[in-house]
């Protein structure tokens, strides 16, 4: 096959059962070589469009192709020796060995009556070996474990030799290390030319293992893009209506989405607003908490990059955005200084305080409002030559509380809170 030729294709696709459509639109394709995951909320239709392939959808309007020929023309048994298919659901199993289930893979490439032979064989052995299930062979698959017979569903469509390869969840029913050795094995038909279309409700495994991904969502499906670009922030809220982080996870180097709520627990912002002076990270579970609280929240200067910067931005809360390692000059600290007096109260998170950020801090505590630090402040956190550790001491001596976690800082600030909705 040729490397980047298109596969599969969707062209302006309406697809349903019956007369009923589930996705309209439809305008995808995946090229040998390539891996394109579909993601999106339960009953979407991701799995209708990988049945549209197989078959057992309907294309009420528009164009379906497979290896270059009119799917609705393709019968079942041609469709088979191009499409090989890893079903959401494990098949019903029968008392025959695990090898003779995965030979089964080698049917649609058998004439009628045709036994296979020793390259048949050798086939099904070679992907019981990759599959981890040649150990197997001689059990009846009636006995084993949804894992097991999960891997030699997958087992049986390698066996197919297929030009296009369909994943519904294919990893639903395995432990990490046999999802992981599943997805790589997909990833390495990919690189040898297969093109795969996989469903994932997984999105830390799509934006892994995908080189573009389609979000189906309200009847639609999106431009299939690659990872980076199509799970961001503002996609996940409007599509899964969850508030995430994305970032680049530094071990692989592919996107990962840290969920920090559902959208249905954020309470309408009609509370303070709060001030949280943060850094490192050391804010983002108090930012959380005062969300779902209801509360306007104001996070002062913070680099981006940074992991409250990230929370900030996923949650709606107000920040001065300052580049990657930069400082907070005079108009940022101009910006938080008032921002911060307009506060019912302010907390300030257990972060570190050097050059970059101690503006934040100053700006803080010149606000005139009440502030809670939470922990002692300690030498080891003032990397400004003593000027965070005087600034506290200004603080304390002002009348700022010191409160040993965050609960104690939640609480006391939606204490501040409540005094002054009465007032």
């Amino acid at each position: 096959m040729t490397p980047g030729e298109t596969l599969l294709s969707f062209e302006n696709a309406r697809v349903g059962y019956g007369f009923e459509p589930v996705v309209d639109g439809v305008a995808l394709e995946v090229r040998a070589g390539e891996v394109v995951g579909l993601v999106g909320p339960n009953g979407a239709g991701k799995s209708t469009l990988l049945r549209a392939v197989t078959g057992t959808a309907r294309v009420l309007a528009g164009a379906l192709s497979v290896c270059g020929q009119d799917a609705v023309r393709l019968s079942p048994r041609a469709r088979a020796r191009s499409v090989a298919v890893v079903p959401q659901a494990l098949p019903v199993p029968f008392a025959m060995t695990a090898r003779r289930f995965v030979e089964l893979g080698r049917h649609p490439h058998l004439d009628v009556l045709e036994r296979p032979g020793s390259e048949d064989a050798a086939v099904v052995e070679d992907a019981m070996r990759r599959t981890d299930t040649l150990r197997l062979a001689s059990q009846t698959v009636d006995t084993l474990s949804g894992g097991d017979l999960q891997r030699l569903t997958v087992a049986q469509a390698l066996a197919q030799q297929p030009r296009v390869l369909l994943l519904d969840e294919a990893t639903a029913h395995l432990d990490v290390n046999h999802a992981l050795q599943v997805l790589d094995l997909v990833r390495s038909e990919a690189d040898a030319g297969a093109a795969v279309l996989a469903v994932f409700h997984d999105l830390d495994l799509a934006a892994r293992y995908a080189d573009r991904i389609a979000i189906v969502a309200g009847g639609a499906v999106s431009e299939a893009l690659p990872p980076e670009q199509a799970l961001d922030a503002d996609v996940l809220s409007r599509v899964f209506d969850v508030r995430a982080v994305v970032r680049v996870e530094p071990v692989t180097g592919s996107v990962a989405v840290v969920p920090i709520v559902r959208g249905a627990d954020v309470a309408e912002a009609g509370l303070g607003p709060v001030g949280v002076v943060c850094g490192s990270g050391a804010g983002a579970r108090l930012q959380r908490e005062l969300a779902r609280a209801g509360c306007r929240v104001v996070c002062g200067a913070l680099n981006e990059g940074d992991v409250d910067a990230d929370v900030a931005r996923a949650l709606g809360h107000a920040f001065f955005a300052l580049p990657p390692f930069g400082e907070a000059g005079a108009d940022a600290e101009a910006w938080a200084a008032q921002q911060f007096a307009a506060c019912v109260s302010i907390v300030v998170a257990p972060t570190p305080f050097g050059r970059a950020n101690v503006a934040n801090l100053r700006a803080a505590v010149r606000s005139g409002r009440s502030l809670v630090f939470v922990g002692q402040f300690s030498a080891e956190r003032d990397y400004t030559g003593g000027e965070a550790a005087a600034l506290v001491a200004e603080a304390l001596g002002a009348g700022a509380v010191v409160v040993p976690g965050e609960g104690d800082a939640l609480r006391m600030v939606m204490a501040h809170v409540e005094e002054g909705r009465d007032e």
